[in-house]
């Protein structure tokens, strides 16, 4: 008996101790732009948690990283999961209130605390890369070329670069890899013994690494639109080619509609050409200015609806419009489904940083006179690699261990979206390949971030969450609804939509 309170005693006094651990990191919310008050209300702490800059050079100093956790809505066991967010260069913080209003984090949150963290460079987290460059380059934006601005531009980024160095900050540690070590030196701080691992597009990339490295703390992780290390494609045009095939099956699987939309990839280039030689003039305010919109606008605007379920259903009948001539719906579609504030704060530093270490062009089909004779039909998407930028800001490349497929025996669920435009179904059943204990599925109808799509994904999700040794029930995905395409009054559809949004 003694000995069972002796045991007691030791169990309280050393969770107070493993709590205290976490106390010495807290901080107000206010501190890592969060209102206090919406915080305390929502059950949410707050803490800016040291970080090695360096992983390979633990004397290199600290980082300190802005993390959030959010309490379980119910009395839990259950261990904690980790939100890791897409990007690269994008805030996760920020649009933290929105995250925990949403029904899928309502779901999860409901039997277990959830930790969400500005990846180092962007947000609240250190360091703050080149502050002072935008406004630089704005004093000097209109008195030189567009060439110029970019040699200005790159030779201030070179300056930064040195400049950090010199401060103890080497651009060469912003990576996938460092994100996962900085998750990892963030769990051991919140003593946090094992977790679950949510990461979407990007933020599987860094879900994949922490995977490889400490594969040990983590019980479970779903994968969400993956972009593993291994993706064969670092471009836009690939992806988007893929997609738009989908969206060509789906139109010829119904008689009518594939009457009505009989030449969508013709339309779709007519379009992008008509608007790039006579762009639409959008205005931009009350004054009389307009903003030229062009045909590569245009294909990015298609790009973006191909995005979300909720946009798709417009994209056949905007595509048709614009080829025949019918331009007036363009001012309202471009905010219908344009939301610059929807992932969060944008660091082009951060994202400039890790896409050059990691978006090299690995062989001759990836440069842009390959993608351009491969895919002529979708030239809007073929960005050339900033080769200039990169050597001035990050000139060195990841090793070719980056890129090697990972393998674990964590259960791990793979979801992707059948219309996704950035990471298409290919990529999840890439990552699924390695992962021996994996499901994929690939989502009817849905696109990027697939969880968020219906209930009964979210159910998936969370049961495997409760249950990841458990064998995955899908049987529900088959019986999702088919994407229903608009075919006639564009405008007015776009109208109801606002209105609804407003509502």
């Amino acid at each position: 008996m003694i000995s069972k309170v002796l045991a007691l005693c030791w169990l309280v006094i050393h969770s107070v101790s493993v709590y205290a651990q976490a106390e010495k990191f807290k901080c107000p919310c206010s501190t890592i732009g969060l209102a206090d008050s919406w915080a305390d209300s929502a059950g949410v702490s707050c803490y800016l948690i040291p970080v090695s800059r360096d992983a390979f050079n633990k004397s290199a100093g600290n980082f300190k990283l802005a993390v959030a956790v959010a309490s379980p809505l119910s009395v839990t066991k259950e261990e904690p999961l980790l939100y890791l967010h897409g990007g690269p260069g994008i805030a996760t913080l920020g649009n933290l209130p929105n995250y925990l209003k949403s029904a899928t984090w309502k779901q999860i949150r409901e039997t277990r605390s959830l930790v969400f963290f500005d990846y180092r460079g962007t947000g609240y987290s250190e360091p703050s890369l080149c502050p002072d460059l935008d406004d630089s380059l704005k004093r000097v934006a209109d008195k030189l070329s567009p060439e110029q601005l970019n040699s200005h531009r790159n030779e201030l980024l070179k300056k930064c670069r040195i400049k950090h160095l010199s401060e103890g900050i080497d651009i060469a540690t912003f990576s996938s890899f460092q994100s996962a070590e900085d998750a990892e030196n963030i769990r051991a701080s919140l003593e946090i013994e094992s977790w679950n691992v949510y990461g979407v597009s990007h933020g599987t990339t860094v879900a994949l690494n922490l995977l490889r490295n400490h594969e040990k703390r983590i019980q479970s992780m779903i994968l969400d639109s993956p972009f593993p290390p291994n993706a064969p494609w670092l471009d836009f045009v690939r992806p988007f080619a893929v997609s738009f095939e989908v969206l060509e099956k789906k139109l010829s699987e119904d008689e009518t509609v594939s009457t009505h939309f009989a030449s969508i990839r013709k339309d779709f280039v007519k379009a992008v050409e008509q608007l790039n030689k006579t762009p639409y003039k959008i205005a931009i305010n009350d004054s009389g200015a307009t903003y030229p919109f062009t045909g590569n606008d245009f294909a990015w605007s298609i790009w973006t609806a191909l995005l979300k379920p909720a946009s798709i259903p417009f994209v056949p009948l905007a595509i048709k419009e614009a080829a025949s001539g019918n331009t007036n719906f363009l001012s309202k579609w471009v905010v219908a489904f344009n939301n610059p504030n929807a992932f969060g704060k944008f660091s082009e530093h951060q994202s400039k940083a890790i896409l050059c270490y990691e978006g090299r062009p690995k062989n001759e089909a990836d440069s842009k006179a390959a993608l351009q004779k491969a895919y002529p039909d979708f030239t809007a998407f073929n960005i050339d690699f900033e080769s200039d930028l990169c050597n001035a800001w990050q000139p060195k490349s990841a090793g070719q261990k980056l890129f090697e497929p990972v393998t674990s025996t964590v259960p791990v669920l793979v979801l992707s979206g059948e219309y996704d435009p950035v990471c298409p179904p290919l990529f999840g059943e890439l990552t699924a390949k390695t992962l021996s204990r994996s499901t994929f599925i690939n989502v009817p109808a849905a696109s990027h971030a697939a969880i968020h799509v219906d209930d009964s994904i979210r159910e998936i999700a969370i049961t495997f969450l409760s249950n990841p040794s458990a064998k995955v029930e899908i049987a529900c995905v088959g019986k999702r609804s088919k994407i229903v395409f608009l075919k006639s009054d564009l405008e007015n559809a776009l109208s109801d939509l606002q209105k609804n949004k407003r509502n």
